[in-house]
């Protein structure tokens, strides 16, 4: 048994279709009172993004080869239809569009975090139509990265993060962004002077657990409530199987 493209594809307009139906946060319809309209963000950044163009790709069958060589290269990978998250490490670290396009050395960690987000199974394999979503949010979140990395230098500024979070369209606090700004910054000595700088691979970092954790927070508000209140109830168990597979 081998994968095949021709049968595994999602078109942008399936994918929107699917989040529509399944997702409402995607489905465009405005902003929430409390969680803002990063859903908007998604709807009209992501969706519509051709990914091996980005990429200097001659066509989406390039990125499609790359993807089928690892899913052959296992009978688990080829039985799932799906890569796992040391294959998804190898293509965004070998393929040289890719490794050029954004300029950073992909951890095992961090791809294992990207994976998670998109298994939505879970079954611990990425499929062909996860993997160009997440080529499709890499891109949305490369781009608005490089509209505060006005150097190219692959860092931005700390102080801009609430900047770019306004942005993506989330509603977030000043004690939450405090938080993140501590998780996700790093101190670098520029010109004998020390900067709070947030690099590319950490800025994507998150924006997956945002994302993710937005929407799971969200979903079980949504099924407690009827409507979204902002608030809602978590066992123990169900808060360590949202958190700890990011």
């Amino acid at each position: 048994m081998s994968w095949n493209y021709t049968q595994a594809p999602q078109s942008n307009q399936q994918q929107q279709q699917y989040y529509q139906q399944n997702h409402p946060q995607y489905a465009g319809h405005g902003q929430s009172e409390h969680y803002g309209n990063y859903g908007n963000f998604y709807q009209q950044n992501v969706f519509q993004t051709n990914a091996w163009q980005a990429y200097n790709m001659s066509a989406e069958d390039e990125l499609a080869n790359l993807f089928a060589h690892y899913v052959n290269k296992s009978e688990a990978n080829t039985r799932s239809q799906g890569i796992q998250s040391e294959d998804l490490c190898s293509i965004l670290n070998e393929t040289q569009s890719i490794r050029a396009y954004y300029g950073i050395n992909w951890s095992r960690e961090l791809c294992s975090v990207l994976m998670a987000m998109l298994d939505r199974n879970p079954d611990g394999f990425m499929q062909w139509a996860e993997f160009m979503e997440l080529q499709r949010c890499l891109l949305a979140w490369h781009n608005m990265f490089r509209q505060f990395d006005a150097d190219r230098s692959g860092f931005i500024e700390s102080c801009e993060l609430a900047n770019v979070i306004k942005a993506f369209g989330y509603r977030i606090s000043p004690e939450v962004m405090t938080t993140l700004l501590k998780r996700y910054s790093r101190a670098h000595a520029v010109n004998h002077q020390i900067r709070t700088l947030i690099a590319f691979d950490d800025f994507v970092s998150l924006c997956v657990r945002l994302r993710a954790y937005t929407d799971a927070f969200r979903k079980r508000d949504r099924l407690t409530s009827g409507h979204e209140t902002g608030q809602t109830m978590f066992s123990y168990d169900d808060f360590l199987r949202c958190v700890m597979c990011l």
